[in-house]
């Protein structure tokens, strides 16, 4: 898949022939000339790309890898070139003086300029000549032109009606009544009941499950609603955090902070969570729906877990197992097996996916177009759904005749892998590495929107677009995906705004496959890194059981995703000797990685000192790790974005976070940091913050970017002038806590120039109310409340009306539609 990789290339060419530096160093002709010739390259691979998928010979794979190649020498070339025109400047930010630093930042600059010119010259001339090279073995070799085809990939609108796919109103209503009958009739089934749906991947079973979830009538028969996704290969304690997690916010008297509350090993910690977990959902009728079961072996366990109390609660289980496999779990309640679709349910399916409530065209009848659909789909609904994906940017017939006659042989059916490619190689340059950073996470998970679009943004994957921020851009690239059917849709907030997604677990097993032959990605499963050398982005799940050996440097790496098991883990269990376990295994292996092969050595904290031989990292993502402290190098790996480190011990971050001049997100939640250095708040790049309670110094520098403050706190006490958030007043989300008198009114202050503010939760002794009574307020849609509100009343000719209706949640857990202030 070099598409991806020379689209990457090709944009940040062009970041960079914008840039000031380019035109100091005087090689901005030499950029744009190569940045035309792989444009013309581009155009070449889309269509080599497709045509690898089928008749593809020896020549043109091996053209197609060194195209990649070739692009990848672009990419570090640039990311080198940058690295060294960043690191003159940091340098030069350091020193102090006047006369003697402006005379020697000028020589030294005038040295740095013709070493890096010449370098960088030197490289794009090589790379020319690799081009011109590629260019004449495509001719010599008479590798297969590849001429643009009948049809072409393109954008396609997106409506907020497509992200409902009618699968259950039209394809399943059938045995959607019958389900909601066995989960309601409480009469007549008064146990702890396991309602089943059994099917095929891609059969819909999720779908169903999720239609039932949220179908109002079932919301209001149960107390306590939970959603559990259940990845192979993870362990049980982590389906117990999930459940406990999900419990505990739903139930008023459970701890707010449950998050920080981690799960061990040990056999004693893992039985108290389980205690809690059955305590919290005693005397309490609740759903909970387990998605994906794959195995039996945990089944007794989670049972256990969940108390039957007669009172009507139920389990709702969607599985590939068989009747014979899940039959025990209820023997008195008959699972509910889906086949594919019928032909004209599969049509009614197909048409709301491309036509959306409008009348189909009577060409696209004539034509018989739906019979093929049902041939080649074989009445599959995610088939349907992602083919009907890619034939609704075909606007005339005969794009269609010409996308099922690839997905045809003689009129029979290719193999159903072949509808996925072709819903790959039909998106727009764009895409294609939006939808691949799929395949970084695990297998089966929900997927929150906002952090997967600012990681896209890090990634560079994000075009500027005028009259619109990177986010936005972002979440339209998502809608797209979601109407194209690649991307599912799990919930939505009240706004109708997208809140979780999913992808379909055929879909990840493609774009695992699509990325690691494409050298976009290299995924850890239960398999050691094959070249080290040439990893440009490394994501490790935590179900692996073996042990894998991380080298100590990837001098290529981009991104670094990880996601550890050992997250469950609290601190104080490393005081005790643990059982050999696979997962023991996974720690030593981390361990190792940092350095360290001691096994006594599960005590130690990892260093990640393996980064430090990764300059050109842009994304840090890791979930669960054991650190304690960032190594003080981090400071030096100045292209970095997004730095996030979750649900560990970390307590510290080092003093050289502040040289991180690209910064756009920091993620530290579920951590112990509590401070960071001063010059933080300084980095102009940064987008998002967030942390547990992060403390907000007395900075002076106008944050213009920053559009999310989550977990901060005041570190002193306010007035008028000395007020940090006078200086970050294009925020979208702000989360405050400890506000007490001393910082009400320079809040209320700034709080009135905050035009675009969304998202507003705020903690304390004493709450400002200028949310109710300012009109700059009136894009608030969200408003959580813990503390007594100031002075309330005070003005009834201040009082203003906000147009949003936000939800808003009061320091007492009540929930309020507030239409106008008296409402309060």
């Amino acid at each position: 898949m070099a598409d991806a990789g020379v689209t990457g290339v090709a944009a940040k060419l062009g970041e960079l022939a914008a840039a000031e530096a380019t035109a100091l160093l005087r090689v901005d002709a030499e950029i744009r000339s190569l940045r035309r010739k792989l444009a013309y390259l581009q155009a070449l691979v889309r269509g080599a790309d497709r045509a690898r998928r089928g008749r593809a010979n020896e020549l043109l794979l091996l053209w197609l890898r060194e195209t990649r190649e070739v692009a990848f020498e672009v990419e570090d070339a640039v990311d080198e070139f940058h690295l060294r025109v960043e690191a003159f400047h940091l340098s030069a930010k350091g020193r102090r003086g006047w006369w003697h630093g402006a005379a020697f930042n000028l020589v030294q600059g005038l040295a740095t300029q013709v070493v890096v010119r010449h370098g960088l010259s030197n490289q794009i001339v090589k790379i020319n000549e690799r081009i011109d090279e590629l260019n004449q073995n495509k001719e010599t070799y008479a590798i297969e032109s590849f001429p643009s085809e009948t049809w072409n990939s393109s954008s396609i609108e997106t409506d907020p009606e497509w992200y409902e796919d009618g699968y259950v109103e039209d394809s399943r209503q059938s045995e959607f009544t019958t389900l909601k009958d066995q989960i309601d009739k409480e009469k007549i089934v008064c146990h702890r009941a396991v309602t089943s749906i059994l099917g095929e991947c891609g059969i819909g079973k999720k779908t169903l499950a999720r239609k039932l979830y949220n179908d109002p009538d079932i919301m209001r028969n149960f107390e306590v609603h939970a959603w559990v996704c259940l990845p192979p290969h993870i362990r049980f304690t982590d389906y117990v955090e999930t459940m406990y997690k999900q419990v505990s916010s739903e139930v008023p008297e459970a701890p707010e902070k449950v998050g920080k509350a981690s799960l061990a090993t040990g056999d004693g910690e893992t039985i108290s969570k389980e205690r809690k977990l059955r305590e919290l959902m005693q005397n309490r009728r609740y759903l909970v729906v387990l998605d994906g079961l794959v195995e039996i072996s945990d089944w007794n366990s989670l049972l256990d877990v969940l108390p039957d109390e007669n009172n009507c609660s139920r389990i709702l289980l969607t599985t590939r197992l068989s009747v014979k496999e899940i039959n025990h779990m209820d023997p008195r309640i008959a699972p509910l097996e889906l086949g594919c679709l019928e032909t004209i349910h599969g049509q009614q399916l197909f048409c709301r996916r491309v036509f959306g409530a409008k009348k189909p065209p009577e060409i696209y009848k004539c034509k018989a177009y739906y019979d093929k659909v049902h041939n080649i789909s074989t009445g599959l609904p995610l088939a349907i759904i992602v083919l009907a994906g890619v034939l609704r940017s075909k606007v005339i017939p005969a794009e269609w005749d010409e996308v099922l006659e690839q997905l045809e042989t003689n009129g029979q059916p290719k193999p159903l892998g072949r509808i996925w490619s072709l819903a790959f190689d039909d998106l727009p340059h764009h895409l294609k590495s939006c939808f691949l950073y799929f395949a970084s996470m695990s297998e089966n998970i929900i997927v929150y929107p906002d952090r997967l679009v600012r990681l896209w943004i890090a990634e560079g994957f994000v075009v500027p677009k005028k009259g619109k921020t990177l986010e936005e851009v972002g979440f339209d690239y998502l809608k797209d995906l979601v109407s194209r059917g690649l991307v599912q849709v799990m919930d939505k907030d009240a706004g109708g705004r997208i809140k979780l997604v999913a992808i379909h677990n055929l879909l990840h097993a493609f774009l695992e496959s699509e990325a690691r032959d494409s050298g976009f990605l290299e995924i850890h499963h239960q398999a050691n890194v094959l070249n080290p050398n040439a990893v440009r982005r490394l994501a490790v799940h935590n179900y692996v059981d073996s042990f894998v050996n991380i080298p100590n440097e990837f001098p290529k790496l981009r991104s670094l995703l990880c996601d550890f098991a050992e997250d469950q883990r609290s601190s104080t269990i490393y005081e005790s000797p643990q059982p050999h376990t696979p997962w023991g295994s996974f720690a030593e292996m981390c361990l190792r990685a940092c350095g360290s092969s001691d096994r006594a050595g599960l005590k130690t904290i990892h260093g990640l000192h393996f980064l430090q031989g990764s300059r050109f990292l842009r994304v840090i993502d890791l979930n669960g790790l054991k650190i304690q402290k960032l190594p003080n190098e981090i400071g030096s790996i100045i292209h970095l974005r997004y730095l996030g480190i979750r649900n560990s011990n970390l307590e510290e971050l080092p003093s050289s976070i502040s040289k991180l001049d690209n910064l756009q997100k920091l993620d530290v939640r579920r951590t112990n940091v509590r401070r960071v250095v001063d010059e933080f708040w300084e980095i102009e790049a940064l987008r998002h913050v967030l942390a547990e309670k992060i403390l907000l110094p007395d900075c002076r520098v106008s944050l213009n970017n920053l559009m999310t403050l989550d977990g901060a706190e005041p570190s002193h006490p306010w007035h008028d002038q000395i007020c940090p958030l006078n200086y970050m007043l294009c925020l979208r989300s702000l989360s405050l806590s400890g506000i007490s008198e001393t910082h009400t009114k320079a809040l209320s202050a700034a709080l009135r120039k905050m035009e675009f503010l969304v998202n507003l939760n705020l903690y304390g002794e004493v709450l400002p109310s200028t949310m109710f009574t300012d009109s700059s307020m009136r894009r608030l849609q969200v408003l959580v409340l813990h503390g007594r509100l100031e002075d309330l009343d005070a003005s009834q000719s201040d009082r203003y009306v906000m147009p949003n209706r936000p939800f808003v949640r009061d320091s007492g857990g009540s929930d309020h539609a507030f239409d106008v202030l008296a409402g309060c």
